[in-house]
């Protein structure tokens, strides 16, 4: 009877302890104010340099900040910065060792690819000077983006989060399932093909005075605004009860520009010589810069 005891209780042991590994780390909070799993984090800083020499850049994996400002020259300098959360500094060490940067090269890309095996416990912050002309391919999980000055197509995948893009010059295209964008182009080229699309969130673009595209922009839940814009072609119609859809032409209509967006509102407008206006800098719109169909109330 004795022995059976001491085997149950020993058991019982057992099952405290693994209950005791599967317990949350706590719940911590970055200077942005998200709230993340694990109570203490720990970080450190990773530099990196490629000459990239035409060909396209790739960043991809895990969630965190990306900072990237174009200029002169061939060569890609990246920091990383590497961050860890656990309920102690202990554990949060353990999941900062987990997260791995793997790189590879090939004639037509380089390859940043970023993983580790708890996701929820770590991010990685990109930060750095790229070639201005760089072709840039970024799929994250989650995290601001914000790109400056470079010249080359972009394509953004991005599950949730925020992305900014100033001086653009070539096709750009954005998707997310969550969160708003701002977009400004410098130079719109005739053949450039822009997509810019979320689930949940406003997108502004900013286009040259005399940008020449055929514009659709979507929104299922929201509304279409314009300003500083001269359309030879426009119309709007409503889309369900709280939606609308614009399709308007730009000079020949060359370019094209496709918007969308399930809840939110689609700002176009004309920037000018500097002109992004980021969504915390905008002024409120006057009701008549909606277009509305001739004859609409």
């Amino acid at each position: 009877m004795r022995k059976a005891l001491l085997g149950q209780a020993g058991l019982l042991g057992l099952l405290l302890g693994w209950m005791a590994c599967q317990q949350s780390p706590g719940v911590g909070q970055t200077e942005e104010g998200t709230l993340m799993p694990g109570a203490v984090e720990v970080t450190d800083t990773l530099w990196r340099g490629v000459l990239l020499a035409g060909r396209t850049l790739v960043l991809e994996g895990l969630s965190g900040q990306v900072l990237l400002q174009g200029t002169e020259g061939d060569v890609a300098r990246l920091r990383f910065v590497r961050a860890g959360r656990g309920a102690d500094a202990a554990a949060a060490r353990r999941a900062l060792r987990q997260i791995q940067i793997r790189e590879e090269g090939t004639t037509s890309t380089f390859r940043y690819h970023l993983q580790a095996r708890r996701v929820e416990l770590v991010r990685v912050q990109v930060e750095g000077i790229v070639p201005r002309t760089t072709r840039l391919l970024l799929t994250r999980a989650g995290g601001t983006v914000r790109v400056e000055g470079i010249e080359g197509p972009i394509r953004i995948h991005l599950v949730a989060g925020e992305v900014h893009v100033r001086d653009a010059a070539d096709s750009l295209e954005i998707r997310l399932q969550n969160g708003s964008v701002s977009a400004h182009f410098r130079r719109l080229p005739i053949d450039a093909v822009v997509t810019i699309q979320t689930e949940n969130g406003d997108l502004w673009l900013t286009l040259p005075r005399e940008a020449d595209a055929q514009i659709q922009a979507e929104t299922a839940a929201g509304a279409v605004r314009i300003e500083d814009l001269t359309f030879s072609k426009r119309r709007l119609q409503p889309r369900g009860a709280a939606g609308a859809r614009f399709d308007g032409q730009l000079g020949q209509g060359r370019a094209r520009i496709m918007l969308r967006t399930a809840h939110g509102d689609i700002v176009l407008r004309s920037g000018g010589p500097n002109g992004l206006k980021l969504p915390d800098l905008m002024r409120p719109l006057p009701p008549d810069t909606v277009f509305q169909e001739p004859g609409a109330p």
